[in-house]
């Protein structure tokens, strides 16, 4: 019996020979591809720890070199209230009803002043940093009832009676609290450019979670970039800003910049704004205290339905709207601010007599 024919041993063995050559051309860029990609990854990859390394010692050497906390300036006036010492301003002669002023957030006494002097005319008025703000002691915490228990004190220690407290946007929301604590202690109160309402910052717990080296970095920049401030405080002053001047800008900076100062910001950045509900509010207004809204035409940190609707919760008259004024109508037009809040003073005084 014959076997089939079989082919030539030479054959077989070149064409296993061509087949290991096809696999081969196909291998050979397979791994240069290979090892290309895990070039760039470990490119990329130093190229981002060096990053990471260069960001890091960057902001370690201006933590560094912008360590030590700014001075609190010289002549400032202090009182006890509670566990620390809360600084203040005081203008003109005492008068029935004292007029208390409660700044905003970000804000210290010293945005008061040119509303201030206009009202020491015919009142006596004082006002003061809420803790954590301006050079008040930083001690915590730093809430809404630590706030309003500030205030109770402040008018304890300073032996102010049937007081108009006004307050100017977070500082509204101080007095929505304080009234309702202590609900027969003021005369009047006064929402200047702010609802009273609480408000819950979306994102804010963010910052707990980047390192402290970047934050303090960012915080410290931005604290003391000159341009970048005058520009942020233009925008929420308004139309009608005054310039911004080198005293101008101290002002805002300062309280930035000494001890402590970043610690109690940040304290307020990771919780609700300073306030209350709505119904709280519509609280406060059943309490009956005679109360006035006024805002800024040019307010965008609110829409055009909150004066009106603050005023109503409050019971108060129509709201009181300043033309071209913005956020900060306490700078931008005082004069106007210090009219309506006389004009509630006087009315007091009047049935009171």
């Amino acid at each position: 019996m014959q076997s089939p024919p079989q082919a030539p041993c030479g054959q077989s063995v070149a064409a296993s020979h061509a087949g290991g050559h096809d696999v081969e051309s196909y291998a050979g860029p397979v791994r240069r591809r290979r090892r290309a990609r895990g070039v760039l990854r470990t490119l990329l990859g130093g190229l981002a720890l060096g990053f990471v390394a260069s960001t890091t010692i960057i902001a370690a050497v201006y933590d560094a070199e912008t360590s030590r906390p700014t001075p609190d300036p010289a002549g400032l006036h202090f009182v006890r209230t509670g566990a620390y010492l809360t600084r203040y301003e005081a203008w003109g002669r005492a008068s029935l009803h004292p007029v208390v002023l409660v700044h905003g957030a970000f804000e210290s006494a010293d945005y008061w002043d040119p509303v201030a002097t206009r009202l020491s005319r015919t009142a006596h008025v004082e006002a003061y940093d809420l803790e954590g703000y301006g050079y008040s002691q930083r001690v915590g915490p730093y809430d809404a009832a630590t706030l309003a228990t500030q205030l109770y004190e402040f008018l304890r220690a300073r032996h102010l009676t049937r007081p108009v407290l006004v307050g100017h946007s977070l500082g509204a929301g101080v007095i929505a609290n304080f009234v309702l604590k202590y609900p027969h202690l003021a005369a009047g109160i006064v929402f200047l450019d702010g609802d009273g309402l609480s408000l819950s910052i979306p994102g804010a717990q963010v910052v707990q979670w980047i390192p402290t080296i970047y934050v303090t970095a960012l915080f410290r920049y931005a604290v003391r970039n000159d341009s970048l401030v005058s520009t942020i405080f233009r925008a929420a002053c308004g139309p009608r800003c005054p310039a911004v001047t080198p005293a101008v800008l101290t002002m805002v900076q300062r309280p930035f910049e000494v001890a402590r100062a970043q610690a109690s910001l940040l304290a307020y950045a990771t919780q609700p704004i300073v306030g209350v509900s709505v119904a709280q509010l519509r609280a406060v207004g059943r309490l009956r205290i005679p109360a006035r809204v006024i805002f800024g035409a040019d307010d965008t940190q609110y829409s055009s339905s909150t004066p009106r609707l603050t005023a109503e919760r409050l019971g108060a008259p129509a709201p009181e709207i300043i033309p071209g004024a913005g956020h900060l109508s306490l700078w931008s037009s005082p004069g106007p601010v210090a009219t309506a809040i006389a004009r509630l003073v006087r009315t007091l005084s009047s049935s009171s007599s």
